[in-house]
């Protein structure tokens, strides 16, 4: 079953170019599968998002010449994942696994799945001595070549490797403490939590989804990476100020500004699509936030809405091209292109200069 599902998330992200993370959430809400299974399919299917082009580069030889439907390419993609890098699970039940799902496609599709899973399994590994070196790493950690070498010009060969390998390990389960309705005190007396290591308001959860916890739903806990936790922070908004908060969704460090200003003062949260803005207000209403005025909005366009030094404190936490946060969303390096980049960097300045005048003198404008 645990594969099952796996296989159907992976066709939805194929086939419909959906968000990994909320294919895979919505179609775990709606199985009947027992932790351990989920565990298991949430591992099959990011695992093969992180590793997808070293996969690839292992496959092509098996189906090369051959017209292989995208469901199809989504099954042998998991089961080399599985065969690669799940060395716990005896490769007989991988591949009897992939044929029984392959039979529903049709006979000939099950004995073509069969023959190349089969076949793999009984040669080397493909070589990448042939490569230089930066598509070794590009190959070997599964990041697009372009990316490989942008962070080479940036950082060096050897970091390069460093942050490509990195992005590849499993990510910590963090959450931040909701101080409106509670302590981290309070919560660090439960088993499953433990003290973060970079935030103050960080827990770190030991097993398991935190989003299916009841400290979660009750709004005692949410997620949040604990690098986003010290945003807030550093901005110190007060309690009587008047703060903006620029492409605020999901509302993390909106919610995060709010319980430091102790839902006093007041938060004008923006984001440019109006179902983020539900996103916001889902997560407000969760956590007991009642300090937030949240709107859909074009950032670089406020300049009409307020008069000039309006603000005490501004936080903008700019479109970006996610690269810093591949290790949770692995799916970003093949939702990112080379040209996304210099267009973030252009739209990133028109919202800087739009809101740079609505700040009070002596004001705070974090950039993040």
């Amino acid at each position: 079953m645990a594969r099952e599902n796996a296989y159907m998330i992976l066709n939805q992200y194929f086939e419909d170019e959906s968000f990994l993370n909320i294919a895979l959430n919505e179609q775990l809400k709606k199985s009947n599968l027992k932790r351990e299974d989920k565990d298991l399919c949430t591992t099959i299917v990011y695992g093969t998002i992180q590793n997808l082009l070293y996969i690839q580069y292992q496959l092509q030889p098996y189906i090369k010449g051959k017209r292989v439907k995208k469901k199809i390419r989504a099954l042998l993609y998991m089961s080399l994942y599985q065969l690669i890098y799940l060395d716990k699970i005896p490769e007989y039940a991988i591949i009897n696994e992939a044929v029984k799902i392959a039979k529903k496609e049709g006979y000939q599709t099950s004995q073509f799945v069969n023959a190349v899973l089969r076949n793999f399994t009984r040669n080397e590994r493909r070589s990448l001595e042939e490569l230089d070196e930066l598509e070794k790493i590009s190959i070997m950690t599964s990041h697009p070549l372009w990316m490989v070498k942008m962070f080479n010009k940036q950082y060096g060969l050897e970091k390069t490797k460093m942050i490509c390998e990195e992005d590849n390990m499993p990510p910590t389960r963090s959450g931040r403490v909701n101080t409106l309705k509670t302590t981290k005190e309070e919560l660090l007396k439960e088993s499953c939590f433990e003290e973060g290591t970079l935030s103050q308001d960080a827990l770190l959860y030991k097993r398991g989804n935190l989003a299916y916890t009841s400290y979660y739903k009750e709004g005692k806990v949410t997620i949040q990476d604990e690098s986003s936790q010290l945003v807030a922070r550093l901005l110190d908004p007060q309690k009587t100020d008047y703060v903006l908060d620029m492409c605020s969704a999901p509302g993390s460090k909106t919610t995060h500004l709010a319980a430091l200003m102790e839902n006093q003062g007041k938060i004008e949260a923006y984001d440019l699509y109006k179902h983020k803005v539900k996103l916001i207000e889902h997560n407000l209403k969760r956590l007991g936030v009642k300090n937030v005025h949240v709107q859909a909005g074009d950032s670089t366009k406020l300049i009409e809405h307020y008069p000039p030094e309006t603000f005490d404190r501004i936080l903008l936490d700019a479109p970006c091209s996610a690269t810093g946060v591949i290790r949770r969303h692995p799916d970003i390096k093949w939702l990112r292109q080379e040209t996304d980049i210099a267009q973030l960097v252009a739209l990133q300045g028109q919202i800087l200069k739009a809101l740079w005048a609505k700040l009070k003198p002596n004001g705070i404008l974090l950039y993040a």
